[in-house]
């Protein structure tokens, strides 16, 4: 379990939490964006799924090229 918010209060049984700091860079961000606008960016998505199918969609059967994500809906 990684967190990118805090501590997690929910510890995996049998695994590890771990969190970390992450400090945004508002000049940083509006790079990354201005390069996926002008195409000298590319992303590379595999598959979008629920968060019900995550799992799933996290541990695939068959292999699939590009980034999984995870679509969490509020």
């Amino acid at each position: 379990l990684v967190s990118i918010v805090g501590p997690a209060e929910a510890r995996p049984a049998d695994g590890l939490a771990v969190d970390f700091v992450v400090e945004d860079d508002r000049a940083q961000l509006s790079e990354i964006v201005q390069r996926v606008r002008d195409g000298r960016l590319r992303t590379n998505i595999g598959t979008v799924s629920t968060l019900d199918d995550a799992v799933a969609a996290l541990n695939p059967t068959e292999r699939h090229s590009g980034k999984t994500i995870i679509h969490v809906r509020p």
